[in-house]
């Protein structure tokens, strides 16, 4: 299956920066878009559908905007505030659209095996780590575990433990696990992401706890009760925002060079001074500290691993690019 990167895009601003637009303005939060308008909420709670100015750059949901009231029901964007933090969804032409913007964390959700995959997981962390956005590792459904295999599916989230990432064992049927999960994300801006099948879909109902945006009340007039969007924004009871989106949900890592590839694994950067030589790839150069620091236990093996086949992409990427 085909996954849509996500990769950092610069940031962007409307025509103008923020600062030179007319004082008039007031500022609202984008929570989701139709067509060329976006849903936009305002400080005081209220959803009001606002269209664009010529050549201006379409928001996405969670970008702080500003923007004047045309009618009582809708308004017009003035230009959007600094973003933090950008995910956008590359195309099979290698063109990207952005879809997500001011991201705090990215929720990996893993299922029990088959569908565990430390390779995977990897994959997702590099893009995390690269993208400067905090990671926070669920493995869900271990409802369906018994004694034993739940004590597996721990331990292979152990070495991730101590590196340190925080990781959390869930069940949306029991409800393990999702309080801790609500603690994370007080406060935050986040997405969820992670392969079909692990029950993301279950995760954002319950932690939405039924104060999700209704799409009838942000629509605009005409697009009629059932109209969906691609991406939306939703309200947590406890705290916080929950960015949902198709393209967010699945992703994989876009085309990395190889220094890229080491600076997605944190746990490598103590030992890189080590090394015999400056320019150590770490893969089988001789006098190695990070070959080293995994020969003592201090770097994961199953790690070093993917480590190693990432690097091997990168290579036969950038040969052909």
């Amino acid at each position: 299956m085909m996954y849509p990167s996500i990769k950092p895009v610069n940031n962007v601003q409307m025509t103008k920066p923020v600062e030179q637009q007319q004082m008039s303005g007031q500022k609202g939060l984008v929570i989701s878009y139709f067509g060329n308008s976006v849903a936009v909420e305002a400080e005081d709670g209220q959803v009001f559908q606002c269209h664009l100015r010529r050549n201006q750059e379409l928001p996405v949901v969670g970008d702080r905007v500003v923007w004047q009231l045309e009618t009582e029901e809708s308004g017009v964007i003035m230009g959007i505030e600094p973003r933090r933090s950008l995910l956008a969804r590359g195309d099979a032409r290698g063109k990207s659209k952005p879809v997500a913007a001011n991201v705090d964390i990215i929720v990996l959700v893993m299922a029990p095996p088959p569908i565990f995959s430390e390779y995977l997981l990897d994959r997702y962390l590099v893009a995390a780590e690269l993208l400067d956005i905090q990671p926070v590792l669920v493995l869900n459904k271990v409802d369906l575990l018994d004694p034993e295999r739940r004590e597996e599916a721990a331990a292979r989230l152990e070495p991730y433990r101590k590196i340190p990432y925080k990781s959390i064992l869930s069940s949306t049927y029991t409800r393990e696990g999702l309080s801790d999960l609500e603690w994370c994300l007080k406060g935050k801006t986040a997405v969820l992401v992670g392969p079909s099948g692990v029950g993301k879909s279950s995760i954002i109902s319950v932690l939405a706890g039924g104060h999700a945006i209704r799409t009838s009340e942000v629509s605009p007039k005409g697009a009629g009760k059932h109209t969906t969007t691609a991406t939306r924004l939703y309200h947590l009871p406890q705290g916080g925002q929950l960015i949902d989106s198709p393209g967010v949900r699945e992703f994989n890592l876009w085309a990395v060079s190889r220094q890229e590839v080491l600076r997605g694994f944190r746990e490598f950067q103590a030992f890189l001074k080590g090394c015999k030589f400056r320019d150590c790839l770490h893969v089988v150069e001789p006098g190695c500290a990070v070959q080293e620091a995994v020969k003592n236990g201090n770097i994961s093996p199953g790690r070093y691993a993917s480590y190693q086949q990432l690097m091997k992409e990168a290579e036969k990427q950038n040969k052909y690019s």
